[in-house]
């Protein structure tokens, strides 16, 4: 990943500066710490320029994790997560730049299954995530949320926590 990272082709058109790519390189290094891995830096065009993708090593069929947009606003960190009413003591619990993905208005679903958008199997939509935190309830379209803001390398080691906490699976460390 350094060495993507150094590639001038990332960097000329100002999208990524050098705290972003730093940002980058270490949450790389940490997530294939804890057994996922990239696919790369790959060309995009819905959600950013670039992105890269993280699933976990060893598996036939990839369900990625996490992913980074690079855009011209900049970088943006999203994670995925399913069954979160299960994790709902240790969201609650967890510093307010992890858990406000969870409880802000971005992403807010719009029912717009009952219009026919976002069926998948079974006549129900597949991107609509109900959970609640706090006694709130909340909906939100898993295809607009859940992006992460505070990209410092002091904020990696709680992003790496809640992703093994979502699957905890047994990982191996790749280096």
């Amino acid at each position: 990943m350094h060495a993507l990272l150094s590639d001038a082709k990332y960097g000329f058109i100002g999208f990524i500066n050098a705290k972003d790519k730093e940002f980058v390189a270490a949450f790389d290094d940490a997530m294939r710490g804890v057994g996922y891995k990239s696919n790369g830096i790959q060309p995009y065009v819905c959600l950013g320029k670039y992105k890269i993708e993280y699933s976990k090593t060893g598996l036939k069929t990839k369900k990625y994790v996490a992913r980074f947009y690079f855009r011209d606003e900049g970088l943006a960190l999203r994670l995925y997560f399913t069954n979160i009413d299960k994790h709902r003591a240790y969201l609650e619990n967890a510093p307010l730049f992890i858990k406000e993905p969870f409880i802000n208005g971005e992403g807010r679903c719009k029912h717009c299954y009952l219009n026919g958008g976002g069926i998948g199997k079974g006549g129900k939509c597949s991107f609509h995530k109900a959970y609640t935190l706090d006694g709130v309830l909340y909906e939100k379209c898993a295809g607009e949320s859940f992006y992460f803001h505070t990209l410092t390398a002091e904020a990696i080691p709680q992003y790496v926590a809640l992703l093994t906490a979502f699957y905890p699976g047994k990982h191996k460390a790749k280096h």
